[in-house]
């Protein structure tokens, strides 16, 4: 187990939900960081799974059910109270198959599939990784100049496929940091600083990408820049793990907490957010969070013994079945 990755965790569910908060915040721009928050997000998966050992038909199937069930049982709740609507067939697909209310889960079941791939090879050949990263960034920018419109900003629009150069990016980065994880064991000070540097740069190329169209040609910039911050950040919280290991368990079991949360966090925030968006600031920000932590906390609750107990069944009745077979 490391920390670190808790914390990224917990600190990319805090991104992705406050950049949802634009009606919230009293300024929209605080509302910020979702696109930082879904590239950490990426980037732990790639390093928590890097060291794959089951056959792929086994290991996509658990990370269907870990994602999949609660997500449609979650999205046919929130239809049965009358938050979407479901009246043809063509909403039922779109709510329940593609693209669902939550696009973001299903860029992540995409790119589950050729992390598989690149995990697999990565066993046997010792720079796969490394190469196939390179390969990935050169695809991306001849595909940004080749088919993307250069007209208009719109480098970091999460809905549309183009996004998944940066998610796998990201995800190949957590990858590498997982087999180079022993050679930043401690925080140096030329990581903080370039941190910083980076998180100034793409933040503010970001602004000005938006704002200077002269310059909405080179967007492109904006998210290469991006993985530079993920790479420091990265680099950063993995130099602390020996004293986020040694921190009291009052900060370590909420933040492990929250990483365990994250999926359940995402499925609610939405339908809460709108409920709550109109009260006035800041009573509409502290109903929100609360609301939000709460309902996500009983969701996981619920599905994680609900999950135990369709375990428990399974297994009492394959001891049955054993059973059986034996006295025959």
């Amino acid at each position: 187990m490391y920390y670190f990755i808790n914390y990224l965790r917990a600190l990319a569910t805090i991104l992705i939900t406050n950049s949802h908060y634009g009606q919230i915040w009293p300024i929209d721009d605080l509302a910020a960081g979702g696109l930082l928050g879904n590239i950490l997000f990426f980037a732990a998966s790639g390093f928590c799974l890097f060291s794959i050992k089951e056959k792929f038909g086994k290991w996509y199937l658990k990370r269907i059910v870990r994602i999949y069930p609660v997500m449609l049982v979650f999205t046919l709740l929130t239809v049965l109270f009358g938050q979407y609507s479901l009246t043809t067939g063509q909403d039922a697909l779109r709510l329940f198959l593609y693209p669902t209310n939550y696009i973001f889960l299903v860029w992540l079941m995409i790119s589950y599939v050729a992390f598989y791939i690149v995990a697999w090879f990565s066993k046997k050949y010792a720079h796969f990784t490394e190469y196939t990263l390179g390969v990935v960034l050169i695809a991306w920018i001849v595909a940004y100049f080749a088919i993307v419109d250069k007209s208009v900003y719109h480098i970091d629009d999460v809905s549309k496929p183009f996004i998944l150069f940066l998610y796998f990016s990201s995800m190949l980065i957590g990858a590498l940091f997982k087999k180079h994880v022993d050679s930043f064991k401690k925080t140096k000070a030329i990581n903080v600083a370039f941190l910083f540097v980076s998180l100034i740069i793409y933040f503010g190329s970001k602004i000005a990408f938006s704002k200077i169209q002269t310059i909405v040609f080179w967007q492109i910039l904006n998210q290469l820049s991006i993985l530079a911050v993920l790479y420091f950040m990265f680099a950063v919280f993995a130099g602390l793990e020996d004293k986020l290991k040694k921190a009291p368990k009052w900060l370590n079991k909420p933040i492990e907490f929250m990483a365990n949360i994250t999926l359940h966090l995402y499925l609610v925030q939405f339908v809460i957010i709108r409920a709550f968006e109109k009260y006035v600031f800041p009573i509409n920000f502290v109903i929100t969070t609360v609301t939000i932590i709460a309902a996500a906390s009983v969701l996981y609750f619920a599905e994680h013994y609900i999950r135990k107990g369709v375990l428990l069944l399974a297994d009492k009745i394959k001891r049955k079945k054993k059973y059986a077979e034996g006295n025959d």
